[in-house]
């Protein structure tokens, strides 16, 4: 007696009666081998620490898990806050130029980055990628030392500032403008990020 090949023993190999449902049977089979290779990868890379940036923050347990993207800082010490506040201030006066990273001029995402990099946080270098580096909050629950931003009307970030309280900030507004403090702007205002 012939014993049957490994092969031949596996379900999902034998033939069936009904081809399609020999074909879905190897989808699903397919599908879960892949699902349980892509959690074990996931899971050996966030054990790690180097998981991709979306797959380390997931919404709580209990609800659709969306990816976010990762922080960059984890709720800034207040003393950090105050360090970029005054590194801001401390170049009040100064013009806005389009592209202007300092020293002599700064547009609003060069000035967010200079005062940042001052109290030691590294941000990057526009405002749509500044707004992605925290977590995206409304600005009624804004606080000192969070980033302010609006958006057009696709959504992208094209200006930034740094919110001082009481519905004030400092920014670096538009050509022809400096940088001063002043009243938050509310037309298309989308709201604050907290870093």
């Amino acid at each position: 007696m012939r014993s049957p090949r490994h092969h031949e023993q596996t379900r999902a190999c034998r033939p069936t009666t009904d081809p399609g449902r020999q074909a879905e049977n190897d989808r699903s089979l397919r599908g879960g081998t892949r699902a349980l290779a892509v959690a074990a990868l996931s899971t050996a890379l966030l054990a790690t620490g180097a998981a991709p940036a979306l797959a380390q923050n997931l919404a709580p347990s209990g609800t659709a898990e969306a990816p976010v993207p990762e922080r960059v800082h984890q709720s800034l010490a207040s003393s950090t806050v105050e360090k970029a506040i005054d590194a801001a201030e401390a170049q009040k006066g100064k013009p806005y130029a389009w592209g202007g990273t300092g020293p002599g001029s700064f547009d609003c995402s060069g000035l967010v980055q200079h005062a940042f990099k001052e109290a030691g946080v590294d941000l990057p270098r526009v405002a749509q990628d500044q707004v992605s580096s925290g977590e995206r909050i409304a600005y009624s629950e804004a606080r000192r030392g969070d980033l302010l931003y609006w958006t057009d009307g696709s959504g992208y970030a094209y200006h930034v500032a740094i919110y001082l309280g009481d519905d004030r900030m400092i920014d670096a507004p538009r050509t022809g403008g400096s940088i001063s403090e002043r009243e938050v702007m509310r037309y298309n205002l989308a709201g604050g990020v907290r870093l």
